[in-house]
């Protein structure tokens, strides 16, 4: 499945526009797909992979379709000014096979794509900055300059794998002197996710800073079509169901979970967003855990949403609604400390290279989740290495030292499931 996967990605970075004219001695393809490899290997920086390039060309080319690369600041210098939007095309024809593959089917959840959405740093320096870094003055005089990507994930309850649909960068936007803001790179993500996945019915998982009549307008436009369960913890959403609470008119449902655990909830239908959005009508939904043995609740949380809330529902509404973690933990806590490094400085460039590297980053994680979900090879490497890390050692070692066509063989190597030791052992003189 991977050595697919690999060629969905290599075929799609050669559609991408290379802005460059004329001849020129490395192809934005091999940069692309340098920096894709790059994160593959989970190389600790772009140095590396370049220096390492000579003893590794061979399986790069075979594996990665690379036939050449730059120095680290050469790619750097190709890659700075390729538009993020332009690898849109890349994430959309990877869920094209997936679905062609009926891979996406167990990802429903309500009928629907959970897609949750969040904010994280990817770059921050008190020394170099862009037109489009965001700023923070801080009291001492000094100025911190740093990107921000809005990351959407497709994320299911009870799997531990996620697919990563886009990022926007949240950075300052051309012509403008202010900082941009999550809401609205929200704006700007949603008819990315529409382009990707243009016929999926999507549920969007938002925290309470969307519980906004703009962005649950920008939802319900035509030409984006989402449905969505966005967290709530102020408003006056909260005023009415306070009001309805004490005329005890709320809607209730429980049933134990366990010997020990209570599940309740509370919900009432067509309220108003708030005095400015009079026009937006949701319904409301709280849900507790109570741990009867302990006498405390273990886990609460409000939403609005516009999905109709029944007694056949709302544990399924409530169990989406958590699931919105998984795009912090599952997705940017990985990148983080899994070896993707994304809060390190691959380059940061004067137009989009810290936000190509994020989305490149994105398409290597991408890739490594849908093994991860469906390759039995990566499954009995895993098992055999016994954890991630030490999975990721075992593949990069033998990356560097095994010819090989295919990255299948290396996992089959890792599992055991391939035997490459000598037959005949030299005597040591």
């Amino acid at each position: 499945m991977y050595d697919k996967l690999v060629g969905i990605v290599s075929n799609s970075f050669k559609k991408t526009p290379d802005h460059r004219k004329g001849s020129v001695e490395y192809s934005l393809h091999d940069s692309c797909m340098g920096a894709f490899a790059m994160f593959a290997l989970k190389d600790p920086s772009l140095l590396s992979f370049v220096s390492n390039f000579a003893a590794r060309q061979e399986n790069l080319e075979h594996v990665f379709k690379i036939s050449k690369v730059p120095s680290d600041n050469g790619m750097r210098k190709i890659l700075d000014p390729v538009q993020p939007t332009h690898l849109i095309p890349i994430f959309k024809d990877l869920f094209e096979h997936l679905d062609e593959q009926n891979i996406l089917e167990d990802r429903r959840y309500l009928d629907h794509f959970l897609i949750s959405v969040d904010g994280t740093g990817t770059y921050s320096s008190n020394v170099i900055g862009c037109s489009h870094c965001l700023t923070k003055n801080h009291k001492n005089g000094n100025v911190e300059y740093h990107h921000q990507l809005l990351g959407a994930s497709v994320v299911t309850p009870n799997m531990k794998t996620v697919f990563p649909v886009y990022g926007e960068a949240i950075t300052c936007q051309d012509g403008s002197t202010k900082n941009d803001c999550e809401r609205n790179a929200c704006k700007r993500l949603l008819p990315h996710i529409r382009s990707i996945l243009p016929n999926q019915k999507i549920i969007v998982l938002l925290d309470a800073l969307y519980a906004d009549g703009p962005t649950i307008k920008a939802l319900q436009k035509e030409e984006i079509n989402m449905n969505y369960i966005i967290v709530i913890k102020e408003g006056y959403v909260l005023e009415q169901v306070m009001q309805l609470r004490k005329r005890d008119e709320l809607q209730e449902y429980q049933w134990q979970k366990d010997k020990n655990t209570l599940c309740k909830f509370k919900w009432m239908s067509n309220l108003i967003l708030n005095g400015a959005n009079q026009d937006v009508i949701v319904n409301y939904l709280e849900y507790e855990e109570y741990d009867s043995r302990k006498g405390i609740v273990n886990y609460s949380n409000k939403w609005i949403t516009d999905i109709e809330l029944n007694k056949a529902n709302v544990d399924q509404v409530a169990q989406a609604g958590r699931t919105r973690w998984k795009v912090e933990n599952e997705t940017f806590n990985t990148l983080k400390n899994q070896g993707y490094n994304l809060e390190h400085n691959y380059g940061h460039g004067h137009w989009y290279l810290a936000t190509i590297f994020a989305l490149i980053m994105l398409l290597a994680f991408f890739v490594d989740q849908i093994t991860r979900a469906v390759d039995t090879s990566f499954e009995q490497a895993l098992k055999e290495a016994k954890t991630l890390r030490d999975l990721r050692q075992k593949v990069r070692v033998l990356f560097d030292f095994i010819p090989t066509i295919s990255m299948n063989f290396i996992y089959l190597i890792i599992a055991r499931e391939i035997d490459i030791r000598p037959q005949f052992r030299p005597k040591l003189e």
